[in-house]
């Protein structure tokens, strides 16, 4: 029975750290997804905030030497953002919202300049987390 017991013990513990480690690995993937590759970051910033819903905001600026088209292409089919919103001058603006699960919604949206020498992203996603109707009422 002893031995049962530590068999299950231990097989829960492993459970709980799979299932930890892999939301960790999620994250940080997720954390780091708006980066092209091999380009040079040049600011980048983070805010939280809890109330009235869970909000978190990443907000990224990038620069590399890569062919425009290259960049768009990347970053619209990173994010799913299809053609652009907006255009001007030598930007493109795309952006998108999406419900990922239940209350969990992404909006995210990437402006790509041509600065002549470089290109310059500009990368902003907002998970929003929506509280239920009756947590909201216990504020």
């Amino acid at each position: 029975m002893r031995k049962s017991l530590v068999r299950i013990a231990m097989l829960t513990l492993a459970l709980a750290a799979a299932i930890w480690g892999g939301l960790g690995a999620w994250a940080w993937h997720t954390y780091r997804a708006a980066r092209y590759p091999g380009a040079t970051a040049v600011d980048a910033s983070d805010t939280v905030r809890a109330l009235p819903n869970f909000v978190f905001r990443r907000v990224e600026a990038y620069r590399s030497d890569e062919p425009f088209s290259l960049i768009y292409n990347w970053y619209s089919q990173r994010f799913g953002l299809g053609p652009e919103r907006y255009a001007t001058g030598n930007c493109a603006l795309m952006a998108r919202s999406s419900n990922l699960f239940g209350p969990l919604h992404l909006n995210a949206s990437v402006m790509v300049c041509d600065t002549g020498s470089d290109r310059m992203m500009f990368v902003q996603r907002t998970y929003l987390l929506r509280y239920p109707a009756w947590l909201q009422l216990l504020r």
